[in-house]
């Protein structure tokens, strides 16, 4: 019986380690997950400013001139688009930038042998 004692003893504590590293493993793919979403939010307001910049060196003219609410349908408009432009495949800005920014995301301490 003394024998048993021991190797549920190791049992536990390697159950132990293993539920602590998926911990770990689970909180850096959701900080990661968060780091890829705010790197394409960014794309998307830089395609924003882009496609605002764009728009206002188009003549204004026409028959009837735009009102208020349609440069606000617009503006909204073109926010949505950049959007989906940015959270799709994108330019690549986005993916550039998570590419460096997580060079900074470190391991969770032990798994490369580090403390």
């Amino acid at each position: 019986m003394e024998s048993i004692i021991p190797t549920s003893i190791q049992l536990q504590k390697s159950l132990q380690t293993v539920d602590n590293r998926t911990e770990k493993q689970f909180a850096d793919s959701i900080e990661k997950k968060k780091l890829r979403d705010a790197c394409n939010d960014f794309e998307a307001i830089l395609l924003n400013k882009l496609l605002a910049g764009m728009r206002e060196t188009l003549p204004e003219g026409g028959l009837f001139e735009k009102s208020f609410g349609e440069k606000i349908y617009q503006s909204m408009l073109d926010e949505e688009m950049t959007k989906q432009w940015a959270h799709g495949k994108g330019t690549g800005i986005g993916d550039l930038l998570y590419q460096q920014l997580s060079r900074s995301i470190k391991p969770p301490a032990g798994e490369d042998g580090q403390k």
